[in-house]
């Protein structure tokens, strides 16, 4: 008894994850708090911190309130961020490559004033999520996903994909589309075409071999079209990330989906990406328009790949237009 009454004492002061407890889920809060011991790393040189420390900066500028889950799998622990009311529509994140979960701080205040946001720290990239064992295949991170929307009971949920999160989302979607409500697809990498070779990639790669902080703005320039909006915590951890993170096992299994499988994805898809997109461009967008059932596509005008930066505000009414959408009305306007 005297159990049951502590769950319920817990549950109404901290929130229990959709209406449920579990013990071997970690629930961390944190407020913008000025006070707080990750505003105190502010003042500190972004040389003397650990990553992790590099990371809490960064989530400074989350802007509302959240919480830091650790979800138990068999795979190794899930490191999300959780923003939203309780009993909003559930919006999965999922980041880029060489990113982490911190790249949404431009979009979660937005998206999270209505929907349960829920950012996920891949299991096999940056960030705080750790795999306890050496396959780090797609064939490990999809089941992977699967065993956290089980966990936190995350029913018929809407994916937001950003770049390699794109592809993810993409192969969860294709997996198990019924699991699903919507699919968000945020400049994709390697989903709807082949990486064109040009200089810009050369000289990504040639930065991911060899890093030089003095080059750090170039490379930059190359992936966003407004380098001066992106905050310098989040070069900081950027640069961090570049200089002792391997590259995504998941390069070698990337190669764009074929039109079956697009043609398979039939619930409603917002794909946008950057006028001045690395990975995209206007054939990729007319090729998905062609063959994807229930599509909205556009390019976006002033924007790299880090089209979630470079126009945030735009993005995130978009999202939040796409997903106050009724799926019924938007599959209704599909093509037949």
């Amino acid at each position: 008894m005297k159990n049951y009454l502590l769950l319920i004492v817990v549950c109404l002061l901290t929130g229990c994850e959709r209406g449920r407890f579990n013990d071997n889920i970690t629930k961390t809060y944190s407020l913008p708090d000025k006070n707080s011991e990750y505003q105190k790393l502010l003042t500190q040189e972004p040389e003397s911190l650990s990553n992790d420390e590099l990371y809490q900066r960064v989530l400074t500028l989350w802007d509302t309130p959240y919480r830091e889950l650790k979800v138990p799998t068999s795979f190794g622990t899930a490191h999300i961020i959780v923003s939203g009311p309780a009993d909003g529509e559930a919006l999965i994140l999922l980041h880029g490559m060489n990113a982490d979960s911190t790249m949404w701080y431009p979009n979660a205040k937005a998206l999270s004033k209505k929907y349960r946001v829920y950012a996920v720290d891949d299991i096999v990239g940056p960030g705080k999520s750790r795999l306890k064992h050496d396959d780090d295949s797609i064939e490990t991170v999809i089941p992977w996903y699967f065993e956290i929307f089980d966990a936190l009971k995350l029913d018929n949920p809407i994916l937001v994909g950003a770049s390699q999160g794109g592809w993810i989302a993409t192969n969860l979607v294709l997996s198990r589309p019924q699991r699903f409500n919507k699919l968000i697809l945020l400049s994709p990498a390697q989903t709807l075409n082949w990486l064109e070779p040009s200089v810009d990639i050369l000289s990504n790669l040639l930065f991911a071999l060899y890093p030089q902080r003095d080059r750090l703005r170039e490379i930059l320039a190359t992936l966003s079209s407004n380098v001066d909006g992106i905050e310098q915590l989040y070069i900081d951890q950027f640069y961090r990330t570049i200089t002792t993170v391997s590259p995504s096992p998941l390069l070698i299994s990337m190669q764009p989906f074929d039109d079956e499988q697009l043609a398979a994805l039939t619930l409603p898809v917002l794909i946008l990406a950057g006028d001045d997109d690395l990975f995209n461009d206007q054939e990729s967008i007319d090729r998905a328009m062609k063959v994807m059932p229930c599509i909205q596509a556009e390019i976006i005008a002033d924007s790299g790949h880090f089209i979630s930066v470079d126009q945030a505000e735009l993005v995130n009414e978009k999202i939040i237009e796409f997903v106050a959408t009724k799926q019924r009305q938007q599959i209704a306007k599909c093509k037949r």
